[in-house]
């Protein structure tokens, strides 16, 4: 920064360190601002928010992430997929809920299992389905209750996914809510704005000095190029610019040279 601004005398060098000194403090303020943000969020939780736009407490423990990115949006196809999912799970609990062996039904319910088996990848072992996908693998046919819980949890992903943008003008009134009665961290997000907008006022007017500063050093110096010849001789603040130096021992040897009287070379008179 300094080399940037190129300070020639002490005053502005003094100028050029404060400006520095002020951007440096104005880039604090400002990462400041952004970690105050992003704490107020972080404290709120998918299931905090899941809390409040819903009742169910398996759903809530339940709740996604995307909860809280009102951005994140379904296709139609998912959507279609996941509400045959849904229904195709309500008619599963109602008529085959605690059957021994859901090899013998899940033909009956492609979409649900299908869909199952794509969400139990990297939170179950073994897969659901055997290597040839033509049904269910013998771990999972032998522990049917183990099975029905991931059918359940599962069925908490279809439900949110189902709902989401249904829920979303709940949620981003719920989320303004949040941050604009969490008065702790807003008051501290205040105090860093005002703290921030301040520092580079500050800022600016350290430059806009400096500028004028540079300016009228060199203003002052032209005109006196233009007043006296001389002056191209000095530098902007009039300092003399040193040249070769005269030998005064041939200047003081050359003035008795001239003052000398000549020698009286007359013939005397005998």
């Amino acid at each position: 920064m300094l080399d940037s601004l190129g300070p020639e005398n002490a005053l502005e060098k003094n100028l050029a360190e404060e400006i520095a000194t002020s951007i440096w403090r104005g880039t604090r303020l400002q990462l400041n601002e952004i970690v105050q943000h992003e704490a107020i969020f972080e404290q709120l939780t998918p299931q905090m928010m899941a809390a409040m736009v819903c009742e169910d407490k398996e759903r809530i423990e339940h709740a996604p992430e995307y909860l809280l990115d009102l951005k994140h949006a379904f296709s139609k196809k998912e959507l279609q997929q996941y509400r045959m999912a849904y229904q195709q799970y309500l008619h599963l609990m109602q008529h085959s809920r605690g059957i021994q062996n859901y090899q013998m039904v899940w033909l009956n319910y492609q979409n649900l299992f299908t869909g199952l088996g794509n969400w139990m990848k990297g939170r179950y072992d073994p897969p659901l389905f055997l290597s040839t996908g033509k049904g269910l693998d013998m771990a999972w046919q032998n522990s049917p209750q183990v099975l029905e819980a991931a059918i359940k949890k599962y069925s908490h992903t279809l439900w949110w996914a189902i709902h989401f943008n249904d829920l979303k003008p709940q949620i981003r009134n719920w989320m303004s809510s949040w941050y604009f009665l969490n008065s702790l961290h807003k008051n501290k997000v205040t105090s860093v704005q005002e703290q921030l907008v301040k520092e580079r006022r500050f800022c600016q007017g350290l430059i806009d000095t400096y500028m004028k500063l540079r300016k009228s050093s060199a203003d002052h110096f032209l005109f006196q190029c233009k007043l006296d010849p001389l002056a191209q001789h000095k530098d902007a603040f009039g300092d003399e610019i040193p040249g070769p130096k005269a030998n005064l021992g041939n200047e003081v040897a050359s003035a008795s040279t001239e003052n000398e009287m000549p020698e009286n070379h007359c013939e005397s008179i005998t």
